[in-house]
């Protein structure tokens, strides 16, 4: 089943069902709006960039309107680093770099409405990405140590060019194939092929409360995605993670949708910024990039 022209996905949480059936009011004046932040922190990069924008009534069709005037902090364990710098569009930015293990506020005032959201970094990753044959870079290994102390959740996938070297586009691999038993069944297929038993939507994810062992490895192979690859092992944390899913969900429901109108379910994604809306998340990851055949 291939899906390369689908939903590309987001940076990367397990649905909120709803219990009961209620009526709800749609506001389609606009009056009403909520503030927007959007932030993912990578332990890897020396600056943070945040999103800060006002939400749309459901029946807009205008673009989000971006907040330029905002007051936005970023306080470590309870201690303020420094305030965000207001740069293009939406964005604001803060040179620093997280600390893996560390737990982060990110507060932002306009408007009179203050919202904020906290994540802690997911610990750096003790983990090696190889050719599963060599000379043949179809097949990929991941060898790693989990951490016994930490809770964890871990995705993976891959990225790849397709197109001339002028006019080339990134995209990710449309499916993960994998013989890997404890991976979550959410986004899972039983595979035609007959190397591996499953195929799974542009991740496979699992965490770590499956693992019998510290050390695992896991075979895979990317579908769908050209040359060159980069594979990526992100540990993300608990808020990331049940974004990612609720998203990867609500995605498939509306494809499903088309086709079997009958069944659809609104699934409202994720977010844990309190007083508005949208999601502060954080990931530790490694990858490895593997050149033309």
């Amino acid at each position: 089943m291939l899906k390369n022209d689908r939903y590309k996905i987001l940076l990367l949480g397990v649905i909120v069902l709803l219990g009961c059936i209620r009526d709800v009011t749609i506001d389609e004046t606009g009056t009403s709006r909520e503030l927007v932040l959007n932030g993912i922190l990578d332990a890897s990069k020396d600056t943070i960039i945040v999103y800060l924008s006002w939400s749309q009534p459901v029946q807009g069709n205008r673009p989000f309107e971006s907040e330029k005037q905002a007051r936005i902090r970023l306080f470590e364990r309870g201690q303020l680093i420094g305030e965000f710098n207001w740069k293009d569009s939406s964005i604001y930015t803060l040179p620093f770099s997280v600390k893996p293990g560390s737990t982060y506020k990110i507060e932002a005032l306009a408007d009179g409405k203050t919202i904020w959201g906290e994540t802690t970094v997911p610990q750096s990753l003790n983990a090696v990405i190889e050719a599963a044959h060599p000379g043949n870079v179809a097949d990929f290994l991941i060898s790693m140590n989990d951490n016994p102390a930490e809770k964890n959740f871990y995705w993976i996938t891959a990225t790849g060019y397709e197109g001339l070297e002028e006019d080339r586009k990134k995209n990710i691999a449309c499916l993960i194939c994998s013989n890997f038993e404890y991976a979550d069944d959410f986004n899972r297929y039983i595979s035609e092929n007959e190397v591996f038993k499953f195929e799974y939507d542009y991740y496979l994810r699992f965490p770590d409360n499956q693992l019998s062992e510290e050390r695992f490895q896991l075979l895979f192979r990317p579908q769908c995605v050209g040359r060159p690859l980069e594979v990526f092992l992100f540990s993300v944390d608990y808020h990331l993670d049940k974004y990612m899913k609720s998203s990867l969900l609500r995605e498939r429901m509306d494809t499903y949708a088309t086709d079997m109108p009958i069944i659809y379910v609104p699934f409202p994604v994720y977010s844990n910024i309190h007083g508005g809306t949208g999601i502060l998340g954080s990931f530790s990851s490694v990858s490895k990039e593997f050149l033309r055949e």
